[in-house]
């Protein structure tokens, strides 16, 4: 993922009414003060409303992207840190009502918010003071300190499923709970009572690789993990990720790194 660039970055602390089109994508932290917001996308749509009659403030990282239009009021509590980017790593689909981070050539959907608790705020408020200062300095080795805070914060944003519990990330859970693959994918769909074939198309929508490659890419995971922080036999380690036979772990490691597990064990522990 290409790094953000920062064009500005500051925190609002008065009272302010008013309306604006945003040029660039951002990134916020949302404190205080907030009385009421309209957000339309791009496409002129509502995307989300707050009043303070309705409830308090949400505190937390909130994304926005170019062509979005907001109408706001904030009191003289306000506290709300902005970093504008110049980047195009970060989008939003109007046909999906949905933002995306570009990796790899493709996209991943990444949710609009994120809330906080006021414990997690005080430490995210330290953050974003942090790459005020940095960027605001003017030292090259600041600002590039500062971009590079900027992109982790991302990191939230993957880490946190789109949509929150639902069929596709209790699937998910359910295949990461079963370490030693002792189901197949059918037994576990069958298990959450959906069909197989609608939960393997939506997990591809969401986190761009089919259920299958998942848990092929977790079991490799794992048995490098133990390639290279264990003494573990080879037969302990097929036993390990579920495989009846060594020569299936052979198969395997040799489909995917071109080298046998012995070769691996090798390279890696010869390392430590």
């Amino acid at each position: 993922m290409k790094m953000p660039k920062i064009v500005s970055a500051g925190v609002y602390r008065y009272a302010q009414k008013g309306r604006q089109v945003l040029e660039k994508p951002s990134i916020a932290l949302a404190v205080s003060g907030l009385i009421h917001e309209t957000l339309y996308d791009p496409s002129g749509r509502l995307h989300s409303r707050f009043d303070a009659s309705d409830g308090a403030q949400p505190q937390g990282l909130r994304v926005c992207a170019p062509g979005f239009a907001v109408e706001f009021e904030y009191g003289a509590d306000r506290e709300n840190y902005v970093i504008i980017l110049d980047w195009d790593g970060l989008r939003f689909d109007c046909g999906r009502s949905a933002f995306f981070l570009a990796y790899d050539g493709g996209e991943l959907e990444i949710p609009a918010a994120i809330d906080f608790s006021p414990a997690e705020t005080v430490l995210f408020r330290h953050c974003f003071e942090e790459i005020i200062k940095k960027w605001n300095s003017a030292i090259p080795g600041n600002m590039l300190a500062a971009e590079i805070m900027t992109q982790e914060l991302f990191l939230w944003f993957l880490q946190k499923p789109v949509g929150g519990d639902d069929i596709v990330e209790r699937f998910r859970k359910s295949l990461d709970g079963d370490t030693h693959c002792e189901k197949s994918i059918l037994r576990h769909c069958r298990e959450l009572g959906v069909n197989r074939d609608v939960l393997r198309a939506r997990f591809v929508d969401r986190y761009k690789i089919s259920p299958h490659e998942y848990r092929i890419n977790r079991r490799l995971k794992r048995i490098l993990y133990l390639i290279t922080y264990s003494n573990l036999s080879l037969k302990e380690i097929a036993d390990d990720v579920g495989m009846k036979h060594v020569s299936h772990l052979n198969l395997l490691i040799r489909k995917y790194y071109g080298k046998t597990p012995g070769e691996l064990c090798r390279e890696h522990r010869a390392l430590r």
